[in-house]
């Protein structure tokens, strides 16, 4: 590349202040993608309420599918030991009179045992669903959490969109002041550099890399005759003595 070293100059000084502006874009861009660390806790503590809730949801239909079938039971059986008790008052001997008490007994004796599986269904369907029921309330205030941080995120991503766009117009104004060529270097290294495309030197070592340049490289630099970039880290490299280092990255 065969530039005057005033252009060269001039191209470097407007990329460090654009460099600036590409850094903040990137930050804001990658904002934009990354979901916030408290929604991420969020969303991950609703995924294990739900689980949770659905876990015992799931118990409890199955012991109140129990209840119900016992209750059922319970009316067939009671329906059966009315009939052993008019079959009992119609004997006609003794040995009717036996077959039909011991008949009589084994539906009370199934009655009673039916009974008391019952009411420890519906006292473990009521506990589970007590439990149940406050899983559901966990669940709900964890998805109005979310649900309103969400609306925050919207809220944010409206303001980078709103800053992307002011930082765009202030980055072509100082694309103006660069050199097509030059620009061309800095734009390929800045988009894989997270918006740095531009690195000082001082000390012979690379301020972007940490990596000591040649010194032939640190002669080349002072002149100025042409751009020259880091070995290691492809950045375009300038002088840290210049009165903008200071804005270099």
């Amino acid at each position: 590349m065969s530039l005057a070293p005033e252009t060269i100059r001039k191209s470097i000084e407007a990329l460090l202040n654009l460099q600036e502006i590409d850094a903040q874009l990137f930050k804001l861009r990658n904002e934009e993608k990354v979901l916030p660390p408290e929604m991420a806790q969020l969303k991950a503590k609703l995924d294990e309420a739900q689980k949770a809730y659905r876990g015992y949801d799931r118990t409890f239909k199955e012991l109140d599918r129990e209840r119900r079938a016992l209750e059922l039971r319970t009316l067939t059986l009671q329906e059966d030991l009315k009939r052993a008790e008019v079959k009992r008052r119609e004997v006609r001997n003794t040995k009717e009179e036996f077959a039909a008490n011991k008949e009589f007994e084994a539906f009370q004796k199934k009655v009673a045992e039916i009974a008391k599986t019952l009411e420890d269904r519906q006292k473990a369907t009521q506990e589970k669903q007590q439990i149940r029921d406050e899983k559901q309330k966990v669940v709900e205030s964890l998805e109005a959490d979310l649900k309103a941080a969400d609306i925050k995120r919207s809220e944010r991503i409206q303001e980078i969109h709103q800053q992307i766009k002011a930082l765009e117009d202030k980055r072509h104004d100082f694309i103006g002041q660069v050199d097509e060529e030059v620009f061309s270097i800095y734009e390929r290294v800045q988009k894989i550099r997270s918006g740095n495309g531009i690195a000082y030197v001082k000390g012979l070592m690379c301020s972007g890399c940490f990596v000591s340049i040649p010194p032939q490289l640190a002669l080349m630099l002072d002149k100025m005759d042409s751009v020259i970039t880091c070995p290691s880290c492809s950045r375009i490299l300038y002088p840290a003595n210049d009165a903008n280092s200071s804005t270099a990255a």
